[in-house]
């Protein structure tokens, strides 16, 4: 493996007659609409671009995604309605990164940092950006001629407040500890 690898894509959708899916109540009816229409023209489009690096024990890999999209107005949008790409990020950073501490024992790390979104809910404001850290300790040894590997990690180790989708709040810490053998 090389010391630096570096990889970048772009990518472009354009679609005619895009099915949008508005999953949700429509105001007034109290009922669930499952609302599917016709949007004329929509586009998405976006681009991602990551860079890996090894040096001596470390290994680390960064990423940024950015996306967006335009869709034609159909006449039938309501204060209710929502695009599903709106719901997804418009930039996204991830880092995962390695460190091995001895023959075996890695310790990891890895963030991600999610932009500002939009919501299914018109009573709900926008999703706020967010930033996440999780930290862990891989140890691979070999008992009673089986190779196994311990795990233990902690995700969301600085106890941030956020929610991946509008009204589910995500844990502020998630402890774990797996025990792996291969025969």
């Amino acid at each position: 493996m090389d010391p630096i690898n570096l990889r970048a894509a772009i990518y472009y959708y354009d679609v005619q007659d895009f099915i949008n899916d508005n999953g949700i109540t429509s105001p007034g009816t109290g009922f669930g609409s499952d609302c599917l229409y016709n949007i004329p023209h929509f586009s998405l489009w976006g681009g991602e671009i990551e860079a890996s690096i090894r040096l001596g024990q470390f290994q680390g890999t960064l990423s940024y995604n950015y996306q967006n999209y335009s869709a034609d107005d159909t006449g039938f949008e309501q204060n209710w309605t929502y695009y599903l790409p709106a719901l997804l990020p418009q930039n996204k950073v991830k880092f995962l990164g390695n460190y091995q501490v001895w023959r075996g024992g890695l310790v990891q790390l890895s963030s991600i940092f999610v932009d500002e979104r939009k919501t299914q809910q018109p009573s709900t404001e926008d999703l706020d950006s967010y930033i996440t850290f999780d930290i862990g300790f891989q140890q691979k040894f070999k008992l009673l001629g089986l190779n196994w590997m311990a795990e233990t990690y902690c995700n969301n180790f600085t106890g941030a407040n956020y929610e991946e989708q509008a009204g589910y709040k995500m844990p502020k810490y998630v402890w774990g500890f797996l025990l792996r053998a291969r025969f």
